[in-house]
């Protein structure tokens, strides 16, 4: 019976793990691990009432394994990723430059290049197309795009 729970016991714990490691390698053996744990069980109880009470018993643990990794999952994504990673954005636009005049470096059809204050910006027209030398005007963004008219 020692055994048995062991094993159950282990299967618990590559259960828990699975969520915080990719692959499936350790949720396959966790199961695997779980089966053999009621099965070896069985065998050795004898009674059939305390065969259902393991069984009961290490599906309620499962249950609070799973809880609990769910939680955990939410406080920090997986065991590998560091804090610094946490709120990262690639890219953003320069929100100073809204309302601000430029010019187009190329066509804008619906997208290309402004020039604003001597910096050149990756843009891309509002509405229409704009041909390359015209005033442009910022405004808005999204991403590391300007957005003009």
């Amino acid at each position: 019976m020692i055994v048995a729970i062991g094993v159950g016991l282990l299967g618990l714990v590559l259960i828990y793990l699975e969520f915080f490691v990719p692959g499936g390698i350790l949720g396959t053996l966790g199961g695997v691990a779980f089966i053999l744990s009621a099965i070896l069980f069985a065998w050795e109880a004898g009674h059939l009432w305390m065969g259902v009470v393991f069984i009961g018993v290490m599906v309620c643990l499962l249950l609070v394994s799973i809880r609990l990794a769910l939680w955990k999952l939410k406080k920090k994504p997986a065991l590998f990723a560091s804090d610094a990673q946490s709120g990262y954005v690639a890219s953003s636009y320069d929100a100073s430059l809204i309302g601000k005049e430029g010019e187009a470096l190329t066509d804008l059809k619906p997208s290309g290049h402004i020039m604003v204050e001597g910096e050149r910006y990756q843009a891309v027209s509002e509405s229409r197309y704009i041909k390359k030398g015209e005033p442009v005007k910022i405004i808005g963004g999204e991403g590391a795009r300007l957005i003009c008219k």
